[in-house]
């Protein structure tokens, strides 16, 4: 019995990114005999995910950018569907490229077509924003299954429309709490001495940098020996390094970039930051969870990622030193605790995820045959 055919459509394949991630997860877990997964990225970012995916049987895919103009976009388009081996699913996970996508995903005769909510918001710019809130009903329009990752994103982008939660599930196993790695780490960095705060993620306006750079600069206020690690890239990092800089804060905050280690610096941390001022359902919350780590996350993040005891809820709204206060909470009192179980018994254990991610394609394939 031939897999069947999936194509996830993501922005790119970069280390640190939140979607690319979960894409990887369920890559990596998927049973290849029943399930064949190819990618069709928006653009090309070097990540070590390619050597991963080709050894795996799978292809890589990449849109030229509409720059280089429409009609060569096109004709791309319709050589990635119109093959000998169709595609019995499209999984995209972008909305404004998702429009043309799913189009000719459709004239191409690609019967399953899935269009799945990462967020609550559908830019970061206004003007990016108004333009995909115009071309978001068209995606919706070619697909034919929603998808979302949490009820915040799904209500957001598709309404009273039904629509599929897919967790954003990880592997336990690589991010439960290991004392001894944690010591490595730390010592590693020259920080066995010091509370640790910690952030991963985009350096970007979701992500909230500049405000959290202001609660690291109170912070030391109170805590003269924190230290920041502050794991991911964007186009904002040489705003956020001049703001460090200007604050004297150069030798208390380390940039380590996009990582492929990630679990192993949560072990590092005694407390984790998350000030986004939107999210679907951030996976580094998961990841951080999973480690033991507590958390202080702004209240515009979905409850549905409080899957333990460890998760604070704070508003962007509130003055630095309310956050500081909080943060403080844990300078004289550190805590990490096993949660393994409350990862599995939640749904966000992807060995169990996947399965059932399998189980919805045969649904979905079997009902538009």
């Amino acid at each position: 019995m031939k897999p069947i055919r999936v194509l996830f459509v993501v922005p790119n394949l970069r280390v640190c990114n939140g979607v690319a991630t979960y894409t990887m997860n369920y890559f990596r877990n998927m049973n290849k005999e029943k399930i064949k997964i190819d990618f069709l990225l928006l653009n090309s970012i070097p990540t070590p995910y390619y050597d991963e995916i080709r050894q795996a049987g799978s292809n890589i895919k990449v849109l030229p950018p509409l720059k280089d103009g429409i009609l060569k976009y096109l004709k791309a388009l319709d050589s990635i569907f119109d093959c000998d081996e169709k595609y019995d699913i499209i999984h995209c996970n972008v909305i404004n490229a998702g429009a043309l996508i799913l189009k000719y995903a459709k004239k191409n005769g690609i019967k399953v077509r899935i269009l799945h909510s990462h967020a609550t918001k559908s830019a970061e710019q206004k003007i990016k924003e108004i333009r995909n809130n115009i071309i978001a009903p068209i995606t919706k329009h070619y697909s034919t299954d929603f998808f979302s990752c949490s009820k915040l994103a799904g209500d957001y982008l598709f309404g009273k429309s039904y629509y599929h939660i897919v967790n954003n599930a990880i592997d336990e196993s690589k991010y439960i709490f290991d004392n001894h790695k944690r010591e490595i780490v730390r010592n590693k960095f020259n920080i066995d001495k010091n509370f640790v705060v910690g952030t991963v993620g985009r350096f970007a306006p979701q992500k909230n940098p500049l405000f959290l750079v202001e609660i690291f600069f109170e912070l030391k206020k109170k805590c003269n020996n924190a230290k920041l690690l502050w794991v991911g890239s964007g186009f904002m990092e040489k705003e956020v390094k001049q703001k460090v800089d200007e604050l004297n804060l150069n030798n208390d905050v380390l940039f380590l970039g996009d990582r492929s280690d990630v679990q192993d610096l949560y072990q590092a941390m005694d407390v984790f930051l998350l000030p986004s001022i939107y999210e679907g359902l951030p996976l580094v919350g998961i990841e951080a969870q999973c480690s033991g780590l507590p958390m202080i996350v702004s209240d515009t993040v979905t409850t549905e990622m409080k899957i333990t005891d460890l998760v604070t809820f704070l508003s962007i709204k509130e003055p630095v030193k309310r956050w500081v206060e909080a943060i403080m909470v844990y300078v004289n009192n550190p805590m990490r605790i096993n949660t393994e179980k409350d990862i599995c018994n939640s749904g966000y254990s992807i060995k169990n995820e996947a399965k059932k991610l399998e189980r919805k394609y045969k649904i979905l394939v079997d009902k538009n045959k």
